[in-house]
């Protein structure tokens, strides 16, 4: 996952992995931690024409969730349109060991993450969108938001002004 201030890289094998001579730079040279499956959960990919579905990441096992996390997983700059890859390989059952190549199983933009649960536990849940699916599912986003992305555009401003006669003469 490309987060504002780093890469985030995770493999749910029983053994963190470091991946050479793929031929991808995301992942050749990048060292994918391992994190325990049981707190690690990645909602089923279905894949068509058109795009995947929207896929829904989860983290739980999660003691407490403090201050300065709450911060970083509330700042939508750091999750919001940005990439996320999903990869997928076969493990060996009896040891682990990869066998033959691995393949992108999704690529995407990230949402804004919510924390859900109560004082007992917590789950950190990410939905991340296809890039096909991206472009084609309204999102609900308009032209007046055009100010979030460029701050000195007042085209959304100006145009419902003109659509409300702003500047007629009468």
């Amino acid at each position: 996952m490309d987060l504002a201030h780093e890469q985030l890289r995770v493999t749910n094998a029983p053994y963190s992995m470091e991946f050479a001579g793929t031929g991808d730079e995301d992942l050749d040279g990048h060292l994918f931690d391992a994190v325990d499956a049981r707190f690690v959960s990645v909602s089923p990919i279905k894949v068509a024409l058109d795009g995947t579905d929207t896929v829904t990441l989860r983290l739980s096992g999660l003691a407490g969730v403090d201050d300065e996390l709450m911060t970083e997983i509330g700042n939508k700059a750091n999750f919001q349109g940005r990439d996320c890859r999903i990869w997928q390989a076969m493990l060996d059952p009896d040891n682990f060991a990869r066998i033959g190549a691995i393949w992108t199983l999704m690529t995407g933009y990230m949402n804004v993450p919510k924390i859900l649960g109560d004082q007992q536990s917590q789950i950190i849940e990410l939905e991340v969108e296809s890039y096909l699916g991206f472009m084609k599912r309204a999102s609900g986003r308009t032209y007046l938001e055009q100010q979030n992305f460029d701050p000195g555009d007042r085209s959304g401003e100006l145009a419902i002004a003109i659509a409300n006669g702003a500047g007629n003469r009468s």
